[in-house]
């Protein structure tokens, strides 16, 4: 019997219905994976994609690719491009920021393509916000086997380079002797999302 057959008022029950259909569409992190069509690439960690509901932006959680603008930034956004477009995936561990924008690890069948990037050397272990330290043990590998933005001798953590950007007298850190264990210290000492 529907909420109106109970003689509930209209508004309150497009209100519920709405919370349903939002809860359905949106599973909290954890929960079983989310399909969805990818449509298009912002950058080289952030999709456009079409869920049954409509279309949403997704952050890829637990990395960060260089800024278009950034040296890497194009080789990223184009590795990202071929891989997905037009394919379907699935959307793990997802956390709403908004109606629009959506945090989550995306697969594409089994692979986990947060974790493709930063094999490839297309992005670093976001030391912002992951709680993952095996991306830290992937972006040592790249490192080591010079991928993707690796190859250069000069770059900049693209939180460091948008810092920069905003204020003219901000100093990057010096990630060039990074590793894998100075990365997972950085994890251990980052708040927790939902800390």
């Amino acid at each position: 019997m529907g909420l109106l057959a109970c003689g509930a008022n209209p508004r309150l029950a497009a209100v519920v219905m709405t919370c349903v259909a939002f809860a359905n569409a949106a599973p909290a992190r954890g929960d079983d994976a989310l399909a969805a069509t990818v449509t298009g690439v912002v950058d080289g960690d952030t999709i456009k994609v079409q869920l049954p509901d409509g279309p949403v932006i997704v952050r890829l959680r637990n990395i960060d690719a260089p800024e278009l603008n950034q040296s890497g930034g194009g080789a990223a956004t184009r590795a990202l491009h071929e891989r997905l477009v037009g394919l379907g995936i699935s959307l793990r561990d997802v956390t709403r920021q908004s109606d629009q924008l959506w945090v989550a690890v995306v697969y594409l069948g089994d692979e986990n393509i947060n974790a493709w990037l930063v094999k490839q050397g297309h992005a670093w272990a976001y030391r912002g916000q992951t709680r993952e330290a095996d991306y830290c043990a992937w972006e040592q590998a790249a490192r080591s086997l010079r991928r993707g933005l690796w190859a250069d001798k000069h770059w900049t953590a693209p939180w460091d380079w948008r810092t920069s950007k905003q204020d003219a007298g901000f100093f990057a850190s010096d990630f060039s002797n990074a590793t894998a264990a100075s990365c997972m210290r950085s994890i251990s000492e980052t708040p927790a999302f939902d800390d």
